[in-house]
């Protein structure tokens, strides 16, 4: 497919990005960051706002700039106990995740909109692409999740909904009202607690249902593209065919991450590309014995070899 061109020019705004982790998740956070500074045109300017809950050290944040100079870095606390009363029912996910749902009321006029991306991900485009779309007067834009038909039949949803994979979304912040998006994340959760298996992104697809605007798969080129699927996805053969031949974001939404040994995702090297210039690069003697693991495995996994070709 061919790749819309953004026409952003120099004296453009910002494009905002949030992201939201904790400490464990900061060498991640890096790749992130630094693959959206690398896609990104000379044009582009770039303004990051890190949601955290003061976990993060002052040494890891200078780094963490050092890493990205050029990319302007904005850290805002929020209170661990925020999300005390949420779901905490995934093994790898910790109550972190629920951070985004502090976007409206953290960056509620500070910037029109803001493009949150999950630290589990690569960007191989020009979010200025993303962030100038036209998001028809709805409040949140979204891609169809890997198992969006199978999870929206979980939760109820009617066909003219999606579901969507909250990894990276945009947020029309000048359309939503901050009081009223906290009340309804309190109502959805306790309407739907029994139902809630996927956490915020369960939450934000019972607020948002009908409300959403569709993304291209290709900003959220998720792990079973790649991968097997197990579950009923929300895109079609050929959506996913686009998104796997010129990938925006990459999203490593398995969880065999880049970082896991077990990871047979195809491009998972990139990860390590960009990582390996950052502080919390591997030495040598660990990305030689990364690689030669990686080779073993390549050479005798199927779903390995599975992967591969579909790229």
């Amino acid at each position: 497919m061919t790749k819309p061109v953004s026409s952003r020019q120099a004296t453009a705004d910002p494009v905002y990005l949030c992201l939201a982790f904790d400490r464990g998740f900061i060498a991640h956070a890096a790749v992130t960051l630094l693959s959206a500074r690398q896609a990104a045109s000379k044009a582009t300017r770039i303004t990051a706002h890190i949601l955290q809950t003061g976990d993060i050290s002052e040494a890891d944040r200078s780094m963490l700039q050092k890493t990205v100079p050029d990319i302007e870095l904005r850290w805002h606390e929020i209170a661990a106990e925020t999300f005390e009363t949420l779901p905490d029912n995934r093994e790898h996910v910790s109550r972190a995740t629920y951070l985004r749902l502090a976007i409206p009321s953290t960056l509620k006029g500070v910037t029109p909109r803001v493009i949150y991306l999950d630290c589990d991900t690569v960007v191989t485009d020009d979010l200025a692409v993303l962030y100038d779309l036209d998001m028809h007067g709805l409040p949140i834009a979204a891609a169809a999740d890997e198992g969006g038909k199978t999870q929206g039949a979980r939760l109820g949803l009617s066909t003219q909904s999606f579901y969507f994979n909250a990894g990276i979304l945009i947020f029309d912040l000048d359309g939503i009202d901050p009081d009223d998006f906290d009340r309804r994340v309190d109502e959805v959760v306790s309407i739907h607690l029994d139902r809630l298996e996927l956490q915020d992104q369960d939450i934000l697809n019972l607020m948002f249902a009908g409300q959403t605007h569709r993304l291209h798969l290709r900003w959220n080129a998720n792990t079973r593209l790649y991968t097997p699927n197990d579950f009923e996805p929300g895109y079609t053969d050929g959506e996913a065919q686009q998104a796997v031949a010129a990938p925006g974001i990459l999203h490593f939404t398995d969880k065999r991450k880049p970082w896991s040994a077990k990871c047979n995702h195809p491009r998972r090297d990139l990860y390590w590309h960009f990582r390996n210039q950052t502080p919390w690069r591997e030495t040598a003697l660990q990305g030689l014995g990364r690689r030669f693991k990686n080779a073993i495995r390549d050479r005798f996994s199927k779903s390995r070899r599975a992967a591969r070709a579909k790229t």
